[in-house]
């Protein structure tokens, strides 16, 4: 097996891992039976169990982008594309990332960690940038307000995505049925939209 691929079947092995014991709970011989391979196999790639999970955080923030990219292309409306990403939150629309989701969100309490808070930081931001720019355009386009900065009102997209992410989990009944969740989504779009005459403020 080549060098990138063993890699990427380390990384795809630990996400299971992670999300059982998570972040802290997970050995570096966990992960490397997870993987099938010895521990001395997975310190050839990985240094610490640290850099395989920044690398893993940094994986999953590019196939986002890539699938966010890829779900859009085909819309040339700035608002059909939001309305299409408010659907994909990459936390709860994939089993699989959903798993990684939930040691992210445990992940940001180790505060004594400059690297892995460093990797989560970037990690929100690209989506920020991201967002940003798509807004920016819908804003350029008037579909969207402008009394309120499209970086700002992206940030506030990705703090809904994140309560609806860790919320989710626990099952609530009415919580996230398909109804409650097209209706926030119906609400969000409204708020994005709200008054399209401030034609005058900062986007």
């Amino acid at each position: 097996m080549s060098a990138t691929a063993r890699r990427h079947q380390l990384l795809e092995a630990s996400i299971a891992c992670f999300a059982e014991f998570g972040y802290q709970g997970t050995t570096t011989a966990q992960l490397a039976r997870a993987a099938r391979i010895s521990e001395p196999v997975l310190y050839q790639h990985f240094p610490s169990k640290r850099d395989l999970f920044v690398a893993l955080v940094d994986q999953v923030g590019r196939e986002v982008l890539r699938e966010w990219r890829k779900a859009i292309a085909p819309l040339r409306s700035p608002m059909d594309q939001l309305r299409v990403l408010l659907r994909l939150n990459p936390a709860t629309t994939d089993p699989r990332t959903g798993h990684l989701y939930r040691v992210i969100f445990a992940a940001q309490a180790e505060l004594h960690d400059p690297e892995i808070l460093g990797a989560i930081r970037r990690h929100y931001q690209q989506y920020a940038k991201f967002l940003t720019n798509l807004l920016k355009r819908a804003q350029r386009a008037g579909q969207v307000r402008k009394d309120v900065s499209a970086a700002g009102l992206a940030w506030q997209l990705i703090h809904a995505g994140i309560g609806f992410a860790l919320i989710k989990p626990l099952e609530i009944p009415g919580h996230a049925s398909p109804a409650t969740v097209e209706q926030a989504i119906g609400l969000l779009m409204e708020q994005l939209a709200g008054d399209r005459g401030n034609a005058g403020t900062p986007d």
